[in-house]
């Protein structure tokens, strides 16, 4: 039993740090502006929940969005607020 109950808590670590390191991960977003899409960066999360991503430009909030193929000049992945 205590042998068990080791193994499960060093499983229990490592997946609980694992967890933990995807669950907030920087990623550029960017906002879309009328006629100009992925236009202005802004550093945004990818994770699960939490606040959307926003900026302020030129006096407007926008939400940001990040881009799910890189090689395509369209932002529609929603991010998150960063945490720091």
């Amino acid at each position: 039993m205590p042998a068990f109950a080791v193994m499960a808590a060093v499983m229990g670590a490592f997946a609980f740090e694992r967890a933990e390191a995807t669950a907030m991960v920087p990623e550029t977003g960017w906002i879309n502006l009328p006629g100009e899409p992925c236009e202005v960066p802004v550093q945004c999360d990818f994770r699960p929940s939490g606040p959307l991503c926003t900026a302020t430009y030129e006096g407007t909030s926008h939400v940001a969005k990040g881009k799910s193929n890189p090689a395509v000049n369209i932002c529609d992945k929603t991010l998150r607020m960063p945490l720091n």
